[in-house]
């Protein structure tokens, strides 16, 4: 776990090891894929990263999770990315949304696990976590997630969130431990504390904590 005095510093460092685990995946293997999670404590990250001088045509963007919304609610990681990554030079990345049949939940579902098998071991992935514990849309007390924290035989699952909205989309443990780079974004000491006991509490990101490469933390 890295220690940093600010959200600022944090968010530069991250920003930076990011950029170079995408240069890196594009020198070595022609592309590279990343899988960003939504809610507000990511945004300046992805704000940043869309300054970053790299062959952005070369990257393909998508979502660790995302609310069953359509990209005009205020809700949509979707809209996030769009308005924060996907500006200047990041303009060239492709991005894959979560939801392409807003409309029918099952089928959408459907529709994603096919999209997201370019994401079958991506280059990148940045985790965060919620207060109780979740990460993704992985929730504790909801069967639904626990599908997706243990099954093996599909990439997406839908969930339930105890917050509106509640229908969720989310890539199963899985598919984000497969990830040659994982990395978490945590912020404020109530979390830090969470993440510390999370395995003794049965919390959805205490399977992920022998996974990820490593953790960016601050107390502010």
């Amino acid at each position: 776990m890295i220690h940093f005095a600010s959200k600022i510093e944090l968010e530069a460092q991250l920003t930076a090891a990011i950029a170079t685990n995408l240069k890196t995946a594009i020198t070595e293997r022609g592309k590279a894929t990343l899988l960003l999670s939504g809610g507000s404590t990511p945004g300046g990250v992805y704000r940043l990263l869309s300054q970053v001088e790299l062959n952005w045509s070369k990257v393909v963007v998508g979502l660790v999770d995302e609310r069953f919304v359509g990209p005009d609610s205020e809700f949509s990681n979707h809209l996030l990315i769009q308005n924060t990554l996907l500006q200047n030079k990041a303009q060239a990345a492709q991005f894959v949304p979560m939801v392409s049949n807003p409309n029918d939940y099952a089928k959408n579902l459907e529709e994603i696990e096919d999209a997201y098998r370019i994401f079958t071991e991506p280059d990148v992935v940045l985790l965060g976590m919620g207060p109780d514990g979740h990460t993704a849309s992985i929730f504790p007390n909801d069967a639904a997630s626990d599908l997706a924290l243990h099954g093996k035989s599909q990439l997406i699952f839908n969930t339930n969130a105890p917050a509106h909205p509640t229908q969720r989309i989310t890539c199963s443990a899985a598919l984000l431990c497969r990830s040659r780079n994982l990395l978490l974004m945590l912020t404020g000491a109530q979390k830090l504390t969470v993440f510390e006991t999370a395995a003794t509490n049965n919390l959805p990101i205490a399977a992920f904590q022998n996974h990820i490469d490593q953790i960016y933390y601050t107390a502010s």
